[in-house]
């Protein structure tokens, strides 16, 4: 049980560290207003999040794809993309 809680938590640590390129794929598809490719971003950032224990992280991404989904208005998912990113860059800090 040891090793396969230390394997997860190596690959939560990956998941941290690449934060910072996943958050620079999700601004720049909001910066180019490419709706479908952030959700997706989104999409596969919430489910990875969530397996890892960052809750936070995936309902921020869950938000911000069903926002696209439901095709709010460009200021409501520039915001929500924001707030998503502002708890990405968190994980560099801690």
């Amino acid at each position: 049980m040891a090793e396969i809680d230390a394997r997860l938590a190596a690959i939560a640590e990956r998941f941290a560290a690449q934060a910072g390129e996943t958050a620079a794929e999700i601004g720049a598809a909001l910066d180019r207003e490419d709706w479908s490719e952030l959700a997706r971003l989104a999409h596969s950032l919430a489910g990875r999040a969530g397996m890892f224990g960052y809750g936070a992280i995936g309902n921020a991404a869950r938000s911000v794809e069903e926002a696209v989904d439901s095709e709010f208005l460009t200021e409501a998912i520039t915001r929500l993309t924001q707030n998503l990113l502002a708890q990405m860059a968190e994980l560099n800090r801690a």
